[in-house]
């Protein structure tokens, strides 16, 4: 047990004293090289991509060798971490310093780095939209996922909705259908369809109950109309991990789309 609670601290002091380093090294470059911090804020999600995959510098140009020289990779990414978060400046408590620590030791591994593809699976984004729904104002969560065409273009999916404002819905199903005896008749009840108010009814009450199928057709009848959107936050899973990516606005150099979580699978 004292082996163990030895390895976490001397694990904490190392990425301490890592990241002061990192801290006061960025400061000198902002002063010599980029004084002005619209250079070091992550603006764009692109953006911080290609900083966690070690693709492009401050300034968007891709890395170089003399870049390498004073940013190594480990060191590149502790930028890309919320410093304000209160679990990494508590140094009564340092299990999330000491994650942050390895997450990067192990993404930044020379035999097994780890990157982000946009359009391989690991990626989706989680989006609070404010709609009007039946006249009521609803907050309802949508989540988007890349896809990849046959033609090897790509394009966002909405894979999931999370609300409970249609429950409307599914009280209609137990009133609106095809008759049991429908064959009976070969089906001359179809054209029913035309005058319903929810095409959505006939199909099998799975699909009918599908929040994202019910979210589509509400929109397209014009019963749901999107305010706006409130926020994005992305998820991102790697082998045994999973990471948030949200944007935060401030003024300091530390700004912009940040990993706000990282957690262990």
């Amino acid at each position: 047990m004292q082996v163990k609670v030895f390895y976490y601290y001397v694990l904490w002091f190392v990425f301490s004293a890592y990241h002061i380093n990192a801290q006061a090294h960025l400061q000198s470059t902002t002063n010599a090289e980029t004084p002005n911090e619209y250079y070091l804020q992550v603006k764009q999600f692109n953006e911080f991509i290609d900083r966690f995959n070690y693709k492009t510098d401050w300034k968007g140009n891709k890395i170089d060798s003399s870049f390498m020289l004073k940013y190594s990779r480990p060191l590149y990414l502790s930028y890309l971490l919320n410093q304000s978060d209160k679990r990494l400046a508590n140094q009564n408590d340092s299990s999330y310093n000491v994650l942050c620590k390895l997450f990067i030791q192990e993404m930044t591994n020379p035999v097994e780095p780890q990157y982000i593809s946009l359009f391989s699976g690991q990626v989706k984004a989680k989006a609070t939209v404010n709609i009007s729904y039946l006249e009521k104002q609803e907050r309802i969560i949508v989540w988007f996922t890349p896809e990849v065409l046959d033609d090897r273009s790509g394009k966002w999916v909405i894979s999931q909705v999370e609300t409970t404002c249609f429950v409307t819905l599914v009280d209609s199903l137990k009133t609106h259908f095809l008759a049991p005896n429908s064959h009976e008749t070969s089906f001359l009840n179809l054209n029913k369809l035309e005058h319903l108010s929810n095409p959505i009814y006939f199909l099998p009450t799975s699909m009918a109950n599908d929040t994202k199928l019910q979210f589509v057709t509400e929109v397209n009848s014009g019963r749901l109309l999107i305010n706006n959107i409130e926020s994005v936050v992305y998820e991102i899973d790697f082998l045994n991990w999973v990471i948030t990516v949200e944007e935060f606005n401030r003024s300091d150099y530390n700004s912009g789309w940040l990993i706000s979580n990282v957690k262990r699978l």
